[in-house]
């Protein structure tokens, strides 16, 4: 689903830290899929089975779902309370599973296990593992978006890349940098599970009046705590990594349970090659020749989609003030056909699925379930 900027599924998750320990192993890089530059997938093991993880540093606890916990026989304990972005969620309970990264052994330990069915609707494959603080505590974790590889390196044998690191503060399970927002100095989470830019809590951005001049929207978010309506804007004066950034698509959404008022996703994480040192609070940014001129992804229609049968898409949601609003789209409303291609089961998986973030003045034909054909033309609407 087009739905999210980000996707929070276990931001502010946490458990007790797991009794298991690592075993030590030599630095190695494994290739990684960088789904749509939305996620980061790479293989695992759980239990001596493989396994799809999505790399989530905005994890404090390592999640499995729960058909794919059970199909591996992993045994659950009692529930437990865990919160996503901006809420409860319910049905989550702890196991004890061993994990594998490459040659890096995590045995032992504790994990979520909760459904994340509604996640695996709107990506483009099975959602089975989110790999969070575990790894991370036990090896520093380098990413080179441009060459899709992420080193795994134990900390024993870590030597520190050239240049100075940015201080990386505990907050809560997570780990927080310092960003500047519109002159405004603050901490953010580390998260490479958010797809997004730049998320701000509605006090922090009411409080120093961030929004004010700026062409205001609304998005439909899901996250563990379900789906809600936020607001989004573009803002300017965005400092990160020692540079500045303009136009950076920012969700606000009241009542964030980290106890920083910010959360840094993809779209400017991945304008930097990454080396994260958690046990040594610190990260290395060195960007990428292009990060401060490559334009940041955004959706110029307004719609919100996801897959209702095989070839239908529905409107989840339609954005305040875009192009889809003042066209007369309303939630509910089915598409079969992408100017004159039926959707393919596999659209969500697709580059077709990308039409919705292309360039303003684009017109598409979006044909309706019962046949008629409606245009629509992007446009940049905040």
């Amino acid at each position: 689903m087009q739905r999210r900027r980000f996707l929070a599924l276990s931001a502010g998750l946490s458990l007790a830290p797991g009794l298991g320990r690592a075993v030590e192993a030599s630095a190695q890089t494994l290739d990684f899929l960088f789904v749509h530059d939305r996620q980061i997938l790479f293989p695992i093991t759980v239990n001596g089975r493989p396994a799809e993880a999505w790399l989530d540093s905005g994890a404090g606890a390592s999640v499995l779902d729960t058909a794919f916990a059970k199909a591996l026989g992993v045994t659950l304990g009692g529930g437990i309370q865990a919160h996503g972005v901006a809420g409860g969620v319910a049905g989550v309970h702890q196991a004890r599973v061993d994990l594998q990264a490459g040659e890096l052994a995590m045995s032992g330990r504790r994990v979520a296990v909760m459904d994340l069915s509604a996640v695996a609707r709107i990506v483009p494959r099975p959602v089975q593992v989110l790999l969070g603080r575990d790894v991370f505590d036990q090896a520093v974790v380098e990413i080179d978006f441009q060459r899709r590889r992420i080193g795994l390196i134990p900390r024993s044998g870590f030597v520190p890349p050239p240049g100075r690191p940015v201080s990386l503060s505990p907050s809560g399970d997570l780990r927080s940098l310092p960003i500047v927002v519109a002159g405004v100095p603050t901490e953010a989470i580390l998260d490479l599970g958010n797809a997004g830019g730049l998320l701000l809590d509605r006090d922090f951005a009411e409080a120093h009046h961030l929004l004010a001049g700026h062409r205001l929207s609304t998005e439909l978010a899901v996250g563990a705590d379900g789906p809600r309506e936020s607001v989004q804007a573009c803002l300017d004066g965005i400092q990160l990594g020692g540079l500045g950034f303009d136009r950076v698509p920012t969700v606000i959404t009241p009542g964030l349970t980290t106890r920083v008022p910010a959360n840094i996703g993809l779209q400017l994480l991945g304008r930097f090659r990454l080396t994260i040192d958690f046990g040594g609070d610190r990260i290395w940014m060195t960007p990428y020749s292009d990060a401060t001129v490559r334009p940041f992804r955004k959706n110029r229609t307004g719609l919100s989609l996801s897959p209702q049968a095989p070839g239908v898409l529905v409107v989840d949601h339609v954005a305040l003030d875009s192009p889809a609003a003042r066209s007369g789209w309303k939630a509910g409303e089915l598409i079969t056909a992408l100017d004159g291609r039926p959707i393919a089961p596999d659209y969500m998986a697709s580059d077709a699925s990308q039409w919705i973030f292309g360039a303003a003045g684009r017109t598409a034909a979006l044909t309706l379930v019962d046949g008629t054909e409606r245009r629509l033309t992007l446009a940049d609407y905040f």
